[in-house]
């Protein structure tokens, strides 16, 4: 029997983001080495088909529209509890932005800073390290909100434009024209 549905009211308590335009509140390189090794730094430069400049995700990008992830910033300390913490969920941006379906249809755009991201097909989901670093009632939780449109282990992004993103920056949301 499923009772996921419990996790319903955790996402639902949780400080509502902005939907039109957020903004960044750190980003996370892992860099190459041992693994679970997290930098912090205030800026960050991106290519596209790389990702982050010194991740060492940009040597591993095979799938196309994954070279930067994002994690919405009140899920994330909801479940790291400690600010120091939430650098362990390895996600490259963490923003106070709504990163649902319903808000980043796929194909949205996202500017941030000088650097332009489009929202991804590919699901984000909870793997071992993130079950193993925020337990099993984290990972089930993100996934729930998953399986609800609600992206709790956030957003996979593709990036068309270059350029150099900063804590702090605005996070500007263009979602794609739908059919009539």
């Amino acid at each position: 029997m499923d009772l996921s549905f419990r996790f319903d009211r955790w996402f639902v308590r949780l400080p509502q983001s902005p939907r039109d335009q957020g903004r960044v509140h750190r980003i996370v390189l892992r860099p190459p080495g041992p693994h679970g090794e997290r930098e912090c730094p205030d800026s960050v430069r991106i290519e596209p088909d790389v990702g982050l400049i010194g991740d060492r995700w940009d040597a591993a990008v095979d799938t196309p529209g994954t070279e930067v992830s994002l994690m919405n910033v009140h899920v994330l300390r909801s479940l790291a509890g400690e600010e120091d913490r939430m650098a362990l969920s390895g996600d490259n941006l963490q923003v106070d932005l709504d990163l649902s379906e319903d808000n980043l249809p796929v194909g949205t755009l996202l500017d941030i800073g000088g650097a332009r991201l489009e929202v991804s097909p590919e699901p984000h989901r909870p793997c071992r390290s993130f079950h193993q670093r925020f337990g099993p009632q984290g990972a089930k939780k993100v996934a729930r909100a998953n399986r609800v449109g609600r992206r709790g282990r956030g957003v996979l992004c593709r990036v068309l434009q270059a350029g150099t993103i900063r804590v702090g920056d605005t996070i500007t949301v263009m979602r794609p024209q739908r059919d009539a």
